[in-house]
């Protein structure tokens, strides 16, 4: 008898757990984790956070792990082997099951690689939504500055990320031409007539406002196959970068916006520039220096037509000494 009874308890237990899926999408260097930092600081949740980091970096998950670090409850989860919306879209939803099962939070928020088409990720989880997981409205970031060129390079991806938003915040927005604001929101509504849009910067909400996107629950009926086609990016990454002059770094990111190191669409990341250690971002045509706590080279470069070698070169290092890095790593574990 007591067989069945602790099965009836179980599945009790089972019946208790729920989690509500937010996803923060948008174009590479949009802001999403910027967003994600004030959306936990705003509105008060605790939730297990899922990095889908482009490369074998983990730059993002320590952003979000050193400014939330004071919140001892969150918990931040890489997920570096491929983008979740085609690659590894079946580790991913067994990721999501386990997240469930195994943490069980009241919010999962996932962040997706900005180059994941949105409409994968979601058909990638439809299988899987039942009362217990729930879906909340997904929220795409981007750039009004940069809308239109993106659009006009990355049209299906682009597209296909707005189509499918429940909500469309602005960011990097604050000091743009509010007729570009407006401009930029009627394009939107062009593709998706449904979706809240966010002229105002996102900061600027009242609380109110970060609770309902919590609890604002997607219309999975609705659900669009994903778009054929698309663009295709590569990317390098780099565990060996290191320069001798902050000279030599500020040359490399005006050569990278000219377009003489191919077309990057995003660079980042943290490397020793002589005695010390410097962290780099560029997204939406201009790029920012600031110093860096961490103590590890690793840097990520993501576009198309990327000479490797040359990119190699101008980060201090090479193909050899990055092969030869990677084996030693695998000789220590």
């Amino acid at each position: 008898m007591a067989a069945p009874f602790f099965a009836a308890g179980l599945n009790a237990v089972w019946e208790c757990i729920s989690v509500k899926i937010l996803i923060v999408s948008g174009f590479l260097g949009a802001g999403k984790t910027t967003f994600i930092k004030e959306l936990v600081r705003r509105s008060g949740t605790r939730p297990v956070i899922m990095e889908n980091e482009y490369g074998e970096t983990d730059l993002d998950a320590l952003e979000l792990d050193r400014s939330l670090s004071e919140q001892k409850e969150m918990k931040i989860l890489e997920f570096m082997e491929g983008c979740v919306c085609c690659t590894k879209k079946d580790s991913f939803v067994n990721s999501v099951l386990t997240v469930f099962s195994g943490l069980d939070p009241e919010y999962l928020v996932i962040e997706p690689t900005g180059v994941g088409r949105l409409s994968n990720i979601l058909k990638n989880l439809k299988p899987i939504l039942h009362d217990r997981i729930r879906l909340l409205q997904p929220v795409v970031v981007l750039s009004p500055r940069t809308y239109r060129s993106n659009m006009a390079e990355w049209p299906e991806l682009y597209r296909d990320q707005i189509a499918h938003a429940g909500i469309v915040v602005f960011s990097k927005g604050e000091r743009e031409d509010p007729a570009l604001l407006e401009d930029t929101a009627a394009r939107i509504r062009e593709i998706n007539p449904e979706a809240e849009i966010l002229t105002q910067h996102y900061s600027l909400q009242p609380d109110s406002w970060w609770h309902r996107c919590m609890e604002l629950s997607a219309k999975t009926g609705d659900m669009k196959d994903e778009l054929e086609g698309g663009e295709e990016f590569s990317q390098l990454s780099l565990r060996t970068a290191r320069l001798d002059r902050p000279a030599e770094l500020i040359l490399f990111l005006e050569d990278c916006l000219r377009g003489e190191l191919g077309h990057i669409v995003r660079a980042k990341g943290v490397l020793p520039v002589g005695g010390e250690m410097l962290r780099f971002d560029l997204a939406d045509r201009q790029y920012a220096i600031t110093g860096a706590e961490e103590e590890k080279s690793q840097c990520v470069i993501i576009g198309t037509e990327l000479p490797r070698q040359e990119l190699f070169r101008r980060l201090g290092t090479s193909a050899e000494e990055e092969a030869l890095r990677l084996s030693w790593r695998g000789l220590k574990q």
